[in-house]
């Protein structure tokens, strides 16, 4: 499967695997895994780290963008209390607002570099079919090297 639609399907918080969109109990409790094929979504331990990253690097995005907009739209004299505090505002919502999203998005960017396996319990008609070609080459010159 394409990296394009493993990455689409996560930005629109949805399972990167089969497009399912029904991952959420809430907007910050996530289901442990797809109701559809069965991925698995904390594959590895520390999974989630790479979520918390791309929420942290937008967050700093927003807030440098705030900042610098806010006092170059203002110069010479620039509110410094109304941009601290768009900014401070922006700081504690833009986590919370892209939460689910960092979720599947991550999602499918560990799917992108690590493709799945069989023990990843995905349901059989799920398995992509490339990353299943390139895990039987794998395993063969794996069991080449071994002779």
């Amino acid at each position: 499967m394409p990296t394009e639609t493993l990455l689409r399907r996560g930005a629109r918080r949805r399972c990167p695997v089969c497009g399912e969109g029904k991952l959420f109990r809430s907007w910050v409790r996530m289901v442990p895994e797809c109701p559809q094929c069965g991925l698995v979504f904390d594959r590895l331990p520390g999974h989630w780290l790479g979520s918390w990253f791309l929420n942290i690097c937008l967050v700093q995005l927003v807030v440098v963008l705030i900042l610098s907009i806010g006092v170059a739209a203002t110069w010479p004299e620039p509110p410094m209390w109304i941009i601290g505090g768009a900014t401070a505002l922006s700081a504690v919502l833009v986590p919370f607002l892209f939460f689910p999203i960092s979720r599947t998005l991550w999602c499918a960017i560990d799917l992108a570099m690590r493709p799945l396996d069989y023990d990843d319990g995905v349901a059989p008609g799920f398995i992509l079919s490339e990353d299943q070609e390139r895990l039987e080459v794998e395993r063969s010159a794996s069991h080449e090297d071994d002779k």
